[in-house]
């Protein structure tokens, strides 16, 4: 039997997470004898493959953002098509007898549902077992809203591998997701308590690194792996004999990884990240929401920030490539000026490496933000979550205006910019760290704020991809006039003016010893040439050789500062 499951939305263009929820259930469909078929894609798009594939049923997976659309397309299936419709997903705690009624949809499935949605697809369509006895279940029946308790999966090894050969997108590749483990420990006030989340369980290992021994064999592109836990790093020891393996899978590709942890757990065993990065750790995501302690508190969250800053500049000092973090705007109300402060001290710690981005509060159905937001002197604007995004403010502190948080993200997002923006063009960043971000972006598809920043400054982009191409090297205190080679990082002809009567390059009137010098730095003389030939042209300007060098090696560092210059050393 035929059925379709589907994530629709307007921003399905996005390979975030392989929509590897879906596949898992096609899995355990699949085992039970039915033909799933995996739909992902925009909205406008679905009704003619229903049409087309003809399905027994139709499942949705409903977020906090497709929710007006799965009741318009429920709705116009059941006008076109006698078929049930089950909609389930990260929402669906929030879907009940309004949801059912205005979407004309069947069930609502909540919960985990590799054997909820199994067992409901024989009941209604099979007619094998009874419909009273699948868990999660929300339906109406003579007019009563009927509901059974949420399926939690303790044993996770006991699920099939994810089905993508079952998805109707024949030009995606598959495979960049794995799921080593389900549940969080922790219960942060604005996080969405979905059934289990406070249930930790995790998979073996060894039947994790067989998953992505498979998807590397179905996938010859794959080279980056994302980690879906909610928190990877609660057990040393099973991350260890995760890196063992993956530095064996390693020897054959070349695949990195990225993972989430929590600072107030990696704290006490942070000696194990140089393993992670060996093992090909690229990226780690922190959890920080706030600079003000108290209301990291209220959050719940238990980190304190004092680790926080510890943690950030043992990572950067430990050559990890990203740290990704997340700072809330629109939360319960901060001492003046604390995150901003967090943010330049995080700045100053691991330039070119923490990547910081922000968001507006959202209140998830079920979370104690949502529940209770008198208790965090908020207000909700939008309780339902019809009209929500991540571009406008739906929660605010109580006497702030929405207009207000936006100006309150503007201006955290303006700092942010200004301080990667002061950083770049200060040199404020090991060579290293920023080598790792072009490897990251030009080899592996992964772009951090700082790659775009540096995108963003011509001069900077260049002199780092001359780097980049070990074409080049940065100047260091001690040069070798006899065995360096300065060239310069630009064309000429494209970049200096004369359109006032003098050389210009970036808006810098240079001078003649200046202008004299960029000519020769083209890679093909050692710097102790260059130096003989401008002493010729202008020696006689200074009281002895020894002062014409100072001020020669003084021109090059401000070359070199500018990123107009990089040399090579010929041996």
């Amino acid at each position: 039997m035929k059925v379709l499951l589907c994530n629709v939305s307007h921003r399905n263009n996005e390979h975030a997470h392989d929509y590897a929820g879906l596949f898992y259930l096609a899995g355990a469909l699949e085992q039970e004898g039915f033909q799933p078929l995996v739909y992902h894609g925009q909205p406008e798009n679905l009704l003619a493959e229903v049409t087309r594939n003809q399905p027994e049923a139709v499942g949705f997976s409903c977020d906090f953002d497709n929710v007006q659309i799965i009741e318009s397309l429920s709705r116009k299936i059941k006008e076109g098509h006698d078929i049930p419709i089950v909609v389930g997903g990260a929402n669906s705690m929030a879907l009940g007898r309004d949801f059912l009624a205005t979407s004309g949809a069947d069930y609502v499935l909540r919960g985990e549902c590799e054997r909820s949605l199994p067992m409901l697809f024989n009941a209604i369509l099979k007619k094998q077992g009874d419909i009273s006895e699948v868990r999660g279940l929300a339906m109406i029946r003579n007019g009563v809203l009927v509901e059974t308790p949420p399926d939690i999966i303790d044993d996770l090894d006991t699920l099939p591998l994810p089905a993508y050969h079952t998805s109707m997108h024949p030009h995606r590749s598959y495979g960049s997701t794995i799921l080593t483990g389900r549940g969080c420990p922790f219960s942060c006030a604005y996080c969405a308590p979905s059934p289990g989340k406070r249930k930790v369980r995790k998979r073996s290992i060894f039947l994790v690194l067989e998953e992505i021994k498979i998807n590397l064999k179905n996938n010859p592109a794959l080279t980056y792996l994302v980690i879906m836990d909610d928190i990877f790093t609660m057990d040393r020891q099973r991350i260890e004999v995760f890196c063992e393996g993956m530095r064996e899978i390693r020897k054959e590709r070349d695949l990195i990884w990225y993972c989430e942890c929590h600072v107030g757990q990696i704290k006490t065993f942070k000696e194990v990240l140089p393993t992670m990065i060996d093992a090909g750790l690229i990226r780690l995501q922190i959890g920080i929401e706030s600079g003000d302690q108290e209301v990291i508190d209220q959050y719940n969250k238990h980190i304190k920030v004092h680790d926080v800053i510890d943690f950030v500049t043992y990572a950067a000092d430990c050559g990890l490539a990203q740290m990704a973090t997340n700072f809330i705007v629109g939360g319960p109300k901060e001492k003046a000026g604390a995150t901003a402060a967090l943010i330049e001290t995080l700045m100053d710690r691991a330039p070119g490496v923490i990547d910081i981005i922000t968001g507006f509060l959202r209140a998830y159905p079920g979370a104690g933000i949502f529940e209770n937001p008198e208790k965090y002197n908020l207000q909700l604007h939008d309780q339902s979550g019809r009209q929500s995004g991540d571009d406008y403010p739906f929660v605010t502190p109580v006497g702030c205006s929405q207009e207000q948080v936006m100006k309150q993200r503007q201006e955290l997002n303006r700092l942010i910019r200004l301080r990667m923006q002061q950083k770049i063009k200060n040199h404020e960043m090991k060579v290293e760290a920023v080598m790792k971000q072009y490897q990251a972006a030009l080899k592996y598809g992964i772009s951090s704020r700082w790659f775009k920043e540096i995108s963003a400054n011509p001069r900077a982009y260049e002199y780092y991809y001359v780097l980049y191409l070990e074409e080049g090297q940065a100047f260091v205190e001690s040069l070798d006039f006899s065995r360096d080679y300065p060239q310069r990082t630009f064309e000429l002809w494209r970049s200096i003016t004369f359109s006032e009567g003098f050389p210009q390059l970036d808006g810098i009137a240079l001078s003649p010893l200046e202008y004299e010098l960029l000519l020769r730095c083209a890679g093909k003389r050692s710097l102790e040439t260059i130096e003989a030939e401008l002493y010729g042209l202008y020696g006689k300007f200074y009281e002895s050789q020894n002062e014409f060098h100072g001020k020669l090696v003084e021109v090059l560092f401000q070359f070199d500062a500018k990123y107009w210059l990089t040399h090579f050393i010929l041996d």
